[in-house]
C-alpha cells in the first residue's frame, strides 16, 4: 500500500489507487493514484552527494554500466524573484559566447523541488542549438546543422561528456546558461556550459565534452570536414581550457555488478529527430535502475 510522510497533508475525496499488471514481473502490480500529499519541508533535505561514473564489466553481455562514489554536502533551496528574462538567447563577447536565461519550471523538477537531471542534460543541449541558430548556422529545420554538413549527411554526435552540479537550480528561481565551443584536435570541437545563478553569479553546473561528425547514413563518426571547419572557425575560442577538468583513465573492470536493469526497449517518444535515444533518455534509464538506498540518501553531483 501507499502511505504518506507522518508530516505530510493528505486531501480527501479522492479516487481510490488503481493497480496495474507489470508485464515484465507478473506476479507484481504497479500502483497509480490521484492522491496526494506534501513533501516534507526542506530543512529535512540533507543528502550527499554522488558521481556517475562509467566502468567495464567482464562477466555479462552488458558493457557500461554504473559506480557510485560518496561525497558529503547539505541542500540548499532559495528560491528568487523572477526578473525579466532573455528567453531567446543573444550572443556576447563579439558572438563568441551564448547567453540564454531559464526559469525552472514545475515540469523540469524532481520530488525535492529540484531542477532534474535530464533537465539539466536537456537545457545544455538546447543551449547550443540555439547558439547555432543565432549563429546563422543552421538550416531550415534542421538542428545544428551547418550547409556543408548537410551536403555531406553529417550530424553532430556527443561524446565524452562531463557534467559537474555543485547545486541543483530549484523550481522558480531563475538561472542563465552561458555556452561556447572550442577547437579540440583534427576530429572535433569541444562543447563548455556554465549554468549560473542569475542573481549572484554563483556557477551552479558545469558540463564539458568532446562533439565529433557522424554520417547520417553510415551511421559512423569521421574527422571535421575542411568545409565545415570553415563554417565555424570564426566562432571557435582557441587556447580555452574545459570548464570541467577532464581526467582521462581507462574504465575499471568490474566481474559483476549487484544491479542490473533488463528489459528496456527504446519506444517512440525516446526518439530524436536523429532518430536516435537522446544522451537525456539514457541517463533516465541508468538512474532509474539505481538502488532506492542511492537514490533516497544520496544526489547525484557528477557524471564521467
Amino acid at each position: 500500500m501507499y502511505s504518506c510522510p507522518s508530516n505530510s497533508k493528505v486531501w480527501s475525496h479522492l479516487p481510490p489507487p488503481i493497480f496495474i499488471k507489470d508485464h515484465c514481473f507478473p506476479s507484481k502490480y504497479i500502483m497509480a493514484t490521484s492522491r496526494f500529499f506534501m513533501p516534507p519541508s526542506a530543512s529535512t533535505w540533507n543528502k550527499s552527494k554522488v558521481s556517475l561514473q562509467r566502468v567495464n564489466i567482464t562477466s555479462n553481455a552488458i558493457q557500461k554500466t554504473v559506480r557510485f562514489s560518496v561525497i558529503n554536502c547539505s541542500l540548499k533551496i532559495n528560491l528568487h524573484a523572477q526578473p525579466a528574462l532573455n528567453v531567446a538567447g543573444r550572443l556576447v563577447k563579439g558572438g563568441l559566447v551564448f547567453q540564454q536565461d531559464v526559469s525552472v519550471r514545475s515540469f523540469e523538477i524532481d520530488s525535492e523541488y529540484k531542477m532534474s537531471t535530464k533537465a539539466i542534460m536537456n537545457y545544455l543541449q538546447e543551449a547550443s542549438l540555439n547558439y547555432a541558430k543565432k549563429l546563422g548556422l543552421t538550416i531550415d529545420t534542421c538542428f545544428g546543422i551547418t550547409p556543408g554538413m548537410r551536403k555531406m549527411d553529417l550530424v553532430w554526435v556527443f561524446r565524452g561528456k562531463h557534467i559537474e552540479v555543485d547545486r541543483y537550480p530549484c523550481w522558480g528561481e531563475v538561472v542563465q546558461i552561458l555556452h561556447w565551443t572550442c577547437a579540440s584536435g583534427r576530429t572535433g570541437v569541444r562543447f563548455d556550459w556554465t549554468i549560473n545563478d542569475i542573481n549572484t553569479g554563483e556557477t551552479l553546473v558545469r558540463a564539458s565534452c568532446l562533439a565529433v561528425m557522424m554520417n547520417k547514413n553510415t551511421r559512423k563518426t569521421c574527422k571535421l570536414p575542411e568545409e565545415v571547419k570553415d563554417e565555424i572557425k570564426a566562432y571557435l575560442r582557441v587556447d580555452v581550457e574545459p570548464i570541467v577538468e577532464v581526467f582521462r583513465y581507462s574504465c575499471p573492470q568490474i566481474d559483476a555488478m549487484d544491479h542490473i536493469k533488463t528489459g528496456l526497449t527504446p519506444g517512440w517518444n525516446d526518439l530524436d529527430v536523429n532518430y536516435h535515444v537522446n544522451n537525456a533518455k539514457y541517463l533516465d534509464w541508468i538512474l532509474e535502475s539505481t538502488p532506492d538506498s542511492i537514490r533516497d540518501r544520496h544526489e547525484l553531483w557528477k557524471i564521467n
